[in-house]
């Protein structure tokens, strides 16, 4: 066992001999070796020198690439508000026309100077007008009701009850323009009864209502 290690060795021994004696012979082969060798150990320290800045770099492209794609997506957002300016300077009259129409507060005071306006327009009196609670300032505290909650989410509405005197074709015009306001308005009830006022026969008009408004 130990004769078959002993000429296993010397074998092996005589076979590296060879090789350094042809390595020494042939300069090309050492030349080219070392070359190779040389080569291999700058590309293995230059590898391990490199790796943190190859990092480094990798990291600022994947970074560049995400601002990249956030400043095309401000540009698109960009270009989305000034289409929606342009729009919205398009249709401003319209707008303003449906704040007027349903304006953001009750603004009974308003709602009072259209009835006014009809008066004046049709000759009717007025022998009584009123108008529900209404929160001006602050917090609302009006309780929902049946007919306030037919209203959309987010609604309210201020409820008004008028009387008026005239003629029959002026209190037929007055009530046809008052459902025709600007500001909406849905009647609950109304009535029509004559009546004698210091000896002189009239048509009273007798209407309960309400018209909304955005909270």
């Amino acid at each position: 066992m130990a004769l078959g290690w002993r000429s296993g060795y010397l074998r092996y021994k005589r076979l590296f001999l060879n090789i350094a004696a042809l390595y020494n012979q042939r300069q090309d082969t050492k030349a080219f070796l070392e070359l190779f060798l040389s080569l291999g150990a700058v590309a293995i320290f230059g590898l391990f020198a490199l790796r943190p800045t190859l990092l480094t770099i990798a990291q600022l492209y994947r970074e560049i690439q995400a601002k990249e794609e956030m400043v095309v997506q401000l540009n698109q957002k960009a270009q989305a508000f000034v289409q929606a300016q342009t729009i919205f300077n398009q249709e401003r009259s319209r707008i303003e026309l449906l704040s007027s129409a349903i304006p953001e507060k009750p603004t009974p005071e308003l709602f009072v100077r259209q009835i006014e306006g009809l008066v004046g327009k049709h000759g009717v009196e007025i022998l009584g007008l009123s108008i529900g609670k209404a929160t001006l300032l602050g917090a609302s505290t009006e309780k929902t009701d049946k007919t306030k909650s037919e209203l959309p989410t987010g609604a309210g509405s201020i409820s008004f009850s008028l009387s008026a005197k005239g003629s029959y074709s002026s209190l037929s015009s007055f009530l046809s323009d008052l459902e025709s306001l600007r500001r909406p308005i849905k009647v609950n009830t109304f009535s029509l009864n004559a009546a004698e006022i210091e000896g002189e026969d009239f048509l009273i008009l007798v209407i309960t209502g309400q018209t909304p408004y955005f909270k």
